[in-house]
């Protein structure tokens, strides 16, 4: 059985928020990133939302599959980090930073990028083969860090790991899309570099100022005993 105590102090949840942050805007980037080098043009990024350059033709379904990609091996390097029981505080982040639990609610409600991509092969049945897709990628990592969890309190610390740190992060699309709705849609216009507003590489440099502040004063690792069961 596991010994990690996962630690809910404030230091250790803001920290978890601030990955996050910077793990959505990852999954963004790459999406947008994706699309300039295939769509022939740098397009528009926001927070939370990303514009193709032009028409890219059938390359388009590449750049929506980017950012889940990005995201799923984020997923499985915390869940490596876990099992080997070195940087195991680490590991539970990457798991929880990049949204396993939002990522199969909006499969389930028929948004995502994986029901997206999987309509495309089967409109009729594109949401439940998309909620499987996401539920046969995130289950591994969050079964590694179930079973990584010391016996006492497993499941409300379990379930407050991941849901806590994700409490913050769900108004930023509604947010988003008031104040950069019109620079997504190319109505309006911003500087900008690389397609991002200025405005939010200043938001994202200031998450990541905080992340490597809050970095020394997080909890060290101790072994992780991990049974077979």
């Amino acid at each position: 059985m596991g010994t990690y105590r996962f630690p809910f102090d404030a230091r250790s949840l803001l920290a978890l928020v601030a990955l996050s942050w910077l793990a959505s805007f990852a999954h963004e980037f790459t999406h947008h990133a994706t699309g300039a080098f295939l769509c022939g043009g740098v397009g528009r990024m926001s927070l939370s939302l990303f514009a193709n350059a032009g028409d890219c033709g059938d390359r388009w379904p590449w750049t929506t599959a980017a950012g889940p990609a990005l995201s799923y091996v984020l997923m499985w390097l915390g869940m490596a980090l876990v099992l080997r029981g070195r940087h195991t505080w680490w590991g539970f982040a990457l798991v929880i930073a990049n949204k396993p639990v939002l990522r199969l609610v909006t499969a389930l409600a028929g948004g995502g990028d994986e029901g997206v991509l999987w309509d495309l092969v089967s409109p009729r049945h594109g949401r439940w083969i998309a909620s499987a897709t996401v539920l046969a990628l995130s289950l591994p990592p969050l079964w590694a860090c179930w079973r990584a969890l010391a016996p006492r309190r497993r499941l409300a610390t379990f379930i407050g790991a991941l849901l806590l740190p994700m409490l913050p992060i769900l108004p930023v699309p509604f947010i988003d899309r008031a104040i950069y709705g019109d620079w997504i849609a190319g109505t309006a216009t911003l500087p900008a570099a690389f397609g991002v507003p200025w405005s939010v590489w200043a938001i994202e440099a200031g998450v990541l100022v905080l992340m490597l502040a809050l970095r020394g004063t997080l909890p060290r690792t101790r072994p992780v005993a991990l049974t077979v069961p």
